[in-house]
C-alpha cells in the first residue's frame, strides 16, 4: 500500500499485512509529520486494536497506481483547505495595524500634555512667585527711598503724593506708610473697585486698614518681611521694607490675581494652541505615513499569497516596504519555489 506524506509528499511502501488494529500512525521521516494509515477492510484481521506499525519504506520515487495518488492527494487538499480555512478565520479576527498605531499616536500626545501640564503645575507658579516677590521688593525698595526724606522733615504732603503714584503702578493694589509709632501716615488703594464693596465701603469710611500692617508688621531688627493673604476677595502678596535711619517702615501690595491672570494667558495663548496644533498633526501625519508604508505592503503581500494558494504558482511575489515586510516576502517567494519543485518532483515521479 502506498502511502504519501501530506506535508512533503514522500512516499513510502506499506506493508498492510503487517498493520494490526484497523489503523495505525508513524511520524514522516522528512518533515516529521504524523501519517495515518487506515487498514483496507477487505485485509482486516479481526486482531486487538494496536497502534504499532513494522513497515518498509521505499525511495521517493517507488511508482504507484495513478487513481491511488489523485484521490490521496484529493484528500490531503480538503484537509488542508479545511484547517487553513480554520486558522485564516483565527488570525483575520486579529487587530488592525493600524489601530496599533492610533492607540501609540493617542498615548504619545497625552504623555507630551500631561509633560507640559506637570510641569506648568511644578515649576511655573513657583517661577511666577518668585518674579512677583523680586518686582515687589524693587518697588518697595524705591518707594522706601522716595519718602525717607519727606519723613525726616515731616513733610507728609510729600509722603501721600509718593505713596499715591506708587499704588498706581501696573499691578499694584496699595501702598502706605507707618511711622515708627506704627500709625498709618499715607496710605492708597489703586483702584478700591477691585475689592467687594463691603471692604471698599470701610476704606472710604475708615481710611487705610490697619489689619494689613498687623498681618504683615517687621519685628524689631527685620529690614523686610513678605505675607501672601486675602483681603477685600483679593489675594495679595504684601512686602514691608524698613526704614532704618527714620524708624517706621513702608508696605507694597501686589494683585496674585494678575500674575495667575497672566500665566492662564500665556498657557491659553495662540501660540501654545499653535504649538499643540503642531504636535497633534506631525503626529497624525507620522501614523498616516508609517501605516501606509507598512499597512499597503502586507495587504498587496496577502493578495498575492492567496493567489498562489489558489493555484497561480507563477505569480511573482515583490519584496518591497520596510525591511521585515521585505524579508516576509522573501521567505514566500522561497516558499513559492519549494512547492513548484515539489510538484515538479511527484509529476515526474508518477
Amino acid at each position: 500500500m502506498l502511502v504519501i506524506c501530506e506535508e512533503c509528499a514522500k512516499k513510502y511502501n506499506i506493508d498492510e499485512n503487517r498493520i494490526k488494529g484497523d489503523r495505525a500512525r508513524f511520524s514522516c521521516l522528512e518533515c516529521g509529520h504524523i501519517i495515518v494509515v487506515e487498514k483496507p477492510r477487505s485485509h482486516s484481521s479481526g486482531d486487538a486494536a494496536g497502534e504499532e506499525l513494522a513497515m518498509t519504506m521505499a525511495g521517493q520515487d517507488m511508482a504507484d497506481d495513478p487513481s491511488a495518488d489523485d484521490s490521496r492527494a484529493a484528500t490531503g487538499g480538503r484537509k488542508d483547505a479545511g484547517r487553513q480555512g480554520a486558522r485564516s478565520g483565527k488570525r483575520g479576527r486579529g487587530v488592525p495595524i493600524g489601530l496599533y498605531l492610533l492607540v501609540a499616536l493617542t498615548i504619545g500626545f497625552l504623555t507630551i500634555t500631561g509633560v507640559m501640564a506637570y510641569l506648568y503645575l511644578r515649576y511655573i507658579p513657583e517661577l511666577m512667585n518668585h518674579q512677583v516677590d523680586l518686582r515687589t521688593t524693587d518697588i518697595a525698595i524705591s518707594f522706601g527711598g522716595s519718602v525717607k526724606q519727606p519723613l525726616l522733615v515731616r513733610n507728609y504732603l510729600l509722603v501721600n503724593k509718593e505713596a499715591e503714584r506708587i499704588s498706581r503702578l501696573p499691578g499694584v493694589a496699595y501702598a502706605a506708610v507707618v511711622n515708627k509709632r506704627g500709625i498709618v501716615v499715607a496710605g492708597f488703594f489703586s483702584d478700591l473697585s477691585r475689592f467687594s464693596p463691603d471692604f471698599a465701603r470701610q476704606v472710604k469710611e475708615k481710611g487705610f486698614p490697619q489689619v494689613i500692617v498687623r498681618q504683615n508688621h517687621l519685628a524689631a531688627g527685620s529690614r523686610e518681611k513678605d505675607h501672601v493673604f486675602t483681603l477685600g476677595g483679593q489675594k495679595l502678596h504684601d512686602k514691608a521694607i524698613a526704614l532704618p535711619d527714620v524708624g517706621g517702615e513702608v508696605h507694597v501690595g501686589i494683585y496674585i490675581s494678575d500674575v495667575d491672570r497672566s500665566i492662564r494667558k500665556v498657557l491659553l495663548s495662540p501660540t501654545t494652541f499653535s504649538l499643540l496644533g503642531l504636535v497633534l498633526f506631525s503626529g497624525i501625519l507620522t501614523f498616516f505615513l508609517i501605516a501606509r508604508s507598512i499597512s499597503r505592503p502586507l495587504q498587496e503581500l496577502t493578495e498575492v499569497v492567496n493567489r498562489i494558494s489558489l493555484g497561480e504558482l507563477d505569480l511573482a511575489v515583490e519584496p518591497r516596504g520596510p525591511r521585515e515586510v521585505r524579508e516576509l516576502a522573501s521567505a514566500f517567494e522561497r516558499m513559492q519555489y519549494s512547492i513548484k519543485a515539489a510538484l515538479e518532483r511527484m509529476r515526474r515521479s508518477s
